[in-house]
């Protein structure tokens, strides 16, 4: 007995250095792949520094497109004056044009009559200066007529000459100066005119200079705003497609760091399955060095059984036991073929027949320092009797005690099942002294 306490000990020791070096290895594998997540957990939050900068950018954009539309109205307005302004030159011009016209028609009409005032001035003076000539001959003719004395009709003739010499002299200083009044008068109006000619000329060519500069202005203004609101449309594409971009490798992190996850989570689950199937290993290894242990002293155990001498130790007497169940025996104690495993292996103790929801009763009374699942037992209750004596009742359906609990001879503990490693429902019964099992045929 001591020897299997000391290679337990000694396998206690040994199994963690033995496990040591792989459990580094898997634990590196770990921080290297949650310092992977970290690195992509920064670079996403680099991504998204960018694309934050990036809207902000936009919303500068933006913002600037919308000043940018505000000075689109404002030069709209101003266009729309600049046409207006074109549209009244238009119609100034026209009026001018038609004033021009009108003007010009005045100089041609006033100057054909100048030009008939000049033929008729011409043709007066003339006829005066012939009226004058004939008078002076007939003057000459007759000399000294207004100092003879002769015949009468001479004489009124003369006077006749002289009176009509002087009326149609007078009518046609009249005519002439009034034909070189109204020549006078249409040379003004024709000045006039041709002044006027002038100005609107003039006016004209002011018109159309301004309506030239305002054309300017207008494709200028036309100009520069569709320049700065394509460089702003194109700005806001740009940054836009950089979001969008930034917002792909975020998501691509994510999914990285997804498979990361994920990759540790299928290490976890690995490791766990390991160690399951460690730990199943580990109880197989114990139960098989116990049964080996077991049939060894098999023998010796059947002896000081019979003697009463177990390693030289005085033992106490044990308590009256009471048979937990009414079954009949279906497996004794001591060595047996495993019903399940099929191999040879020592039986701790016997079975005892049942249906499942049997109540079970203590064997004896004490204190019940055990209630828990255990493998191969199933639902298991232990109870100490003092004195080093204790019961176990394994296979159970159910409890009816808890730990801690004082329990009486006869006292329901629990219920016949088929837990752990069974074949059906039944009672696997044990008495133990120091943990050292005994028959419990040879107690009750």
């Amino acid at each position: 007995m001591h020897k299997f306490l000391r290679i337990l000990c000694l396998a206690a020791v040994m199994l963690p250095l033995a496990l040591n070096s792989p459990s580094t290895a898997q634990d590196l594998f770990i921080d290297e792949r949650r310092e992977q997540i970290e690195d992509k957990k920064r670079e996403i939050e680099a991504r998204q520094h960018e694309q934050q900068t990036l809207k902000r950018q936009a919303l500068f954009a933006i913002e600037a497109l919308n000043v940018t539309n505000t000075q689109i109205e404002e030069i709209h307005t101003a266009l729309i004056q600049v046409n207006d302004w074109i549209a009244a030159a238009q119609t100034r011009l026209s009026t001018v044009e038609l004033s021009r016209t009108a003007a010009q028609e005045r100089v041609n009409t006033t100057r054909q009559r100048v030009i008939e005032l000049d033929e008729e001035i011409a043709a007066i003076r003339e006829h005066l200066k012939d009226q004058v000539v004939n008078i002076y001959l007939d003057l000459a003719y007759e000399q000294n007529f207004l100092l003879e004395d002769g015949d009468p009709n001479r004489n009124a003739r003369r006077q006749y000459y002289i009176e009509e010499l002087g009326g149609d002299a007078q009518v046609l200083i009249d005519q002439m100066r009034r034909a070189q009044g109204d020549q006078q008068i249409a040379v003004q109006q024709a000045e006039q005119a041709q002044a006027e000619i002038e100005q609107a000329q003039a006016e004209i060519e002011q018109t159309l200079a301004d309506l030239d500069e305002l054309k300017k202005a207008q494709e200028k203004l036309q100009t520069e705003w569709d320049r700065k609101r394509k460089e702003l449309e194109e700005q806001i594409e740009a940054e836009a497609r950089a979001s969008a971009e930034v917002e792909n490798q975020i998501a691509g992190l994510n999914q990285d760091i997804s498979n990361i996850e994920s990759e540790i989570e299928r290490e976890k689950e690995r490791r766990r399955l390991a160690e399951l199937e460690r730990q199943r290993q580990a109880e197989l290894a114990r139960l098989a060095e116990l049964e080996r242990q077991r049939r060894q002293g098999v023998t010796q155990s059947a002896g000081q059984e019979r003697t009463g001498q177990f390693d030289d130790i005085n033992i106490p007497p044990p308590p009256q036991f009471f048979q937990p169940v009414p079954g009949k025996i279906g497996s004794g104690y001591g060595n047996r073929v495993h019903p399940i495993f099929g191999t040879t292996r020592f039986h701790a103790g016997v079975d005892y027949g049942g249906n499942t929801g049997d109540p079970v009763q203590a064997a004896a009374s004490g204190t019940v320092i055990q209630v828990k699942s255990r493998t191969g037992y199933g639902n298991t209750v232990i109870i100490d009797h003092g004195t080093g004596w204790s019961t176990l009742y394994a296979h159970l359906s159910n409890y009816n005690v808890s730990e801690g609990q004082s329990v009486g001879i006869g006292e329901v503990i629990g219920f016949v099942g088929n837990t752990g490693w069974s074949t059906g429902p039944h009672l696997h019964f044990e008495i133990r002294y120091r943990g050292s099992p005994r028959n419990p045929v040879n107690y009750l």
